[in-house]
């Protein structure tokens, strides 16, 4: 049975955590870590022999690291689950696209090592079938992201560039490109480097994100141009239930990710 690190118990963390009791998967959660000791001490009333992490790179003990922090996280022990030849799993997949030199050092990986960095869809899904549009090449790939009004009233962008929101019909945040919005939307957009890195890149890879008052789901569209032919995929994800944020989905792919490989 592989062992576990969990970085992060936010509802992710818990949902791993979740299904790992409940045997929908077969892992040993051996270490955790979070900066709220509060979080920390919830799971340990719930896992007696759970190992609390010293550090962000104490892993020794681990098969697979899971990431559901933020991005300056997936930097920080890059390189050390490389070196041991640990499976990582980051839920901030934003890093690779903000981050030159994680970036660069993520491009250039060959084979042998590139397969210990596994990227789970996420909010979003579709992969098989955009993977073999991109054999004969893509023109245009967009993604359009709506969620409920309210996620963006305290938003650092929207509050920076006083963005007015409409109560009443829905408002542009955001119109750039996947690095621009990974880097504005560090915690809610990790859907747009996702779909980057599967497709042009994150310099080609549009985004748009809208503030909509009419909906309670998170809303990703997205938009293929490509000489096969024309593609839209849309996903409704209901939020989790203790961060708007966050789309339940995502943590349900990360689920269904740890199945897969877990033997």
């Amino acid at each position: 049975m592989k062992k576990l690190a969990i970085i992060g118990l936010g509802f992710i963390g818990q949902t791993v955590i979740d299904a790992i009791n409940s045997q929908k998967i077969g892992y040993q959660i051996q270490a955790i870590y979070d900066i709220d000791e509060k979080a920390i001490e919830k799971v340990q009333t719930r896992l007696k022999n759970v190992r609390v992490m010293k550090n962000l790179s104490d892993f020794y003990d681990c098969d697979v690291v899971i990431e559901c922090a933020v991005q300056s996280v997936v930097e920080k022990i890059f390189d050390k689950v490389l070196e041991n030849n640990i499976y990582f799993i980051p839920m901030s997949i934003g890093a690779f696209v903000t981050n030159e030199s994680l970036y660069l050092k993520y491009q250039n990986l060959n084979a042998e090592k590139k397969k210990f960095i596994l990227l789970p869809s996420g909010a979003i899904g579709g992969f098989d079938s955009i993977s073999a549009i991109a054999l004969e090449g893509l023109n245009t790939v967009v993604l359009e992201t709506r969620k409920p009004y309210h996620v963006f009233e305290k938003n650092a962008y929207v509050l920076k560039n006083n963005i007015h929101l409409n109560e009443n019909k829905e408002t542009i945040i955001f119109e750039g490109n996947a690095k621009e919005a990974a880097k504005q939307f560090p915690r809610s957009i990790n859907v747009a480097a996702r779909l980057s890195l599967a497709t042009l890149g994150r310099e080609e890879t549009r985004v748009r994100i809208l503030s909509d008052p009419t909906i309670k789901q998170n809303i990703h569209r997205i938009l293929i141009e490509s000489k096969v032919g024309s593609y839209e995929f849309v996903f409704k994800n209901k939020p989790s239930p203790t961060n708007p944020k966050t789309s339940w989905l995502a943590a349900l792919s990360l689920i269904s990710f740890l199945r897969k490989i877990q033997d």
